[in-house]
Formats: structure tokens, C-alpha cells, sequence
């Protein structure tokens, strides 16, 4: 688990929508203008919006899927 924002409740309702539905939230980012969300699956209705992004870690480039959700960047592997 990472470091969710507990206190802030506008930022934890789209995660607690997550965590719900049984999707954990493997990675949280939120020094950007839209928070960056990276979970181990997506939502069905997530997959026909998605696009493939190149994401490099460590000097090791591979694609993700990206998608936007509730203001959020969500990405998944």
C-alpha cells in the first residue's frame, strides 16, 4: 500500500470508490495538477477509453495503459 491522503476527503471518495470494488491502489502521485493514480486492474469501462503510454522506470521503458477518471490520471500495467 502506499501513502493515501486520508485526511483530505475530497481526494479519498474516488479511492474509496476504488478500494470498494476491489481494486487496490498500488501507487499515488499527487504533485501534479491531476493526481496520478497507478492500480492493478481497471474497471471494464475503463479499457474502451484507455491509451497505450510509454512509461520508463529505471531506464527500462515498457506500455501502460492510461485513462482519465474523475480528474484523475489512472494507469495499470
Amino acid at each position: 500500500m502506499c501513502q493515501l491522503p486520508i485526511n483530505n476527503p475530497e481526494l479519498m471518495k474516488p479511492i474509496n470508490r476504488l478500494m470498494r470494488s476491489g481494486i487496490n491502489v498500488v501507487e499515488y502521485h499527487a504533485k501534479f495538477r491531476r493526481p496520478v493514480i497507478v492500480v492493478d486492474r481497471p474497471f471494464i469501462a475503463w479499457e474502451r477509453s484507455a491509451v497505450d503510454i510509454t512509461e520508463t522506470l529505471n531506464g527500462v521503458q515498457r506500455n501502460v495503459k492510461m485513462t482519465v477518471w474523475r480528474g484523475m490520471h489512472v494507469i495499470w500495467r
